[in-house]
């Protein structure tokens, strides 16, 4: 468990540095909304190159459920918009991620123990709130 954790970890901290080079790297000669939409477009492309059957499964299974995927794409689409005009602005990222982790370690922890029964025991809670005050310090 404590391996998958590590590795999963590392793998999202590499993605996610990536996408912040690649995000300056676009922003200095592309704007804002052709960013988000050619981003979309090639993952889509990649998407349904790489699932191709499972798209085509999940079309004949659409059901009231696929509200929540509805959703996502929407939050997937708003998030990364307000990305971009983090990434514009003259504020230090660091300190916007850091900010954004304040206000959403302890929000995701709690949802995540009360509506799906995910562990969150005192040393884990205390442990939230310590990395929330020091992600603080950072602003």
């Amino acid at each position: 468990m404590k391996i998958l954790l590590i590795i999963l970890s590392t793998i999202l901290s590499i993605g996610y540095t990536l996408y912040y080079i690649f995000m300056k790297s676009a922003l200095k000669t592309i704007s804002n909304n052709e960013i988000l939409v050619n981003a979309y477009v090639f993952s889509a492309l990649i998407v349904l190159i790489l699932f191709h059957k499972n798209f085509i499964n999940s079309i004949n299974n659409y059901n009231k459920n696929y509200i929540y995927v509805f959703l996502l794409a929407c939050t997937m689409v708003s998030t990364n918009f307000f990305t971009l005009i983090a990434c514009r602005s003259n504020i230090n990222f660091g300190r916007i991620e850091s900010l954004s982790t304040v206000i959403y370690l302890p929000i995701v922890s709690l949802i995540s123990y009360y509506l799906y029964n995910g562990s969150l025991t005192k040393k884990n809670f205390f442990g939230i709130i310590l990395v929330s005050i020091g992600s603080y310090f950072i602003i």
